[in-house]
């Protein structure tokens, strides 16, 4: 006759009473604590400085089917920290504004952040008219996302240091 062994739960109950949680608290997410050391305010002022410092070119256009980063070839956008746009193709001059804001009044994620464009010539120009999200970002670039309408048409724009 095989007999069973005694399991006891107390190494089990030990282990999960001191593992901590791994839900952020209500004071994490207040404080920006969860986002391991970079604050909501640090996602801001980060990629406000991939934008302004230096020239940037848009090295990808999607619109809702095509490519149409061909488009923009060419052009130098500077980002100025005055909120100033400027593109340029070496011959033309074209003046705008950006900014960006936060969508629910707090900033957690790169995606709480809306990138906005303002140029409304040349043609091409007022197709980047938009509210991007913000999806991705390094030191190098800057990846948006523009989801629209109820068919979730999306238009992606990448700006990549020159």
């Amino acid at each position: 006759m095989k007999t069973l062994r005694q399991f006891s739960l107390k190494p089990v109950l030990i282990i999960i009473l001191i593992t901590p949680a791994c839900a952020p608290s209500l004071d994490d997410l207040e404080t920006g604590n969860h986002l391991n050391g970079i604050t909501p305010i640090d996602n801001k002022n980060n990629v406000t400085i991939v934008v302004t410092d230096g020239t940037l070119k848009i090295t990808f256009y999607w619109d809702t089917d095509f490519n149409e980063t061909i488009n923009f070839n060419g052009l130098n956008f500077s980002f100025e920290a005055n909120n100033m746009l400027t593109a340029t193709d070496g011959t033309n001059t074209y003046n705008g504004t950006w900014s960006i804001t936060d969508t629910n009044g707090y900033i957690e994620n790169l995606s709480d952040l809306k990138f906005d464009i303002t140029l409304t010539s040349p043609i091409n120009f007022v197709e980047t008219i938009n509210e991007w999200e913000v999806i991705d970002k390094s030191q190098s670039y800057i990846k948006l996302r523009d989801v629209i309408g109820v068919n979730g048409r999306t238009d992606l724009l990448t700006f990549s240091k020159n």
